[in-house]
């Protein structure tokens, strides 16, 4: 297999392009009226105009797939996206072996993180 991508099914595509290329600061790559093409790094993320918003579940329980945000400075990082409006899943920063983290939702209520490794 060469170049993953990943695809999201959002339930408003103009708000989710909004949202990725503002808030989370993905690069636009292509833009069509059923879906667009982002680019985050190397690692491209396609997304579909779908109907629905996600459905709901218990984010690190359940079984799922996250896109994972990797950030220098994970509170002022927070901290920006809150201002923003954007809901997120932990109070508080948690942390595991590799660094801090904390889940957020997209406007489709789809949950990601962000990432901030240890040094």
């Amino acid at each position: 297999m060469k170049n993953p991508s990943t695809l999201l099914v959002v339930n408003n595509l103009q708000e989710s392009l909004q949202f990725y290329t503002k808030s989370l600061g993905l690069d636009l790559v292509e833009e069509h009226s059923d879906c667009i093409k982002l680019k985050a790094g190397d690692h491209e993320v396609i997304v579909f105009q779908g109907t629905m918003d996600s459905i709901q579940y218990s984010h690190g329980y359940n079984a799922n797939s996250t896109l994972l945000f990797t950030v220098d400075d994970l509170d002022s990082k927070i901290n920006q996206l809150k201002s923003q409006g954007v809901i997120f899943v932990h109070e508080t920063p948690n942390q595991n072996r590799w660094g801090r983290y904390s889940a957020f939702k997209d406007p489709s209520g789809i949950v990601h993180e962000l990432f901030e490794l240890c040094t």
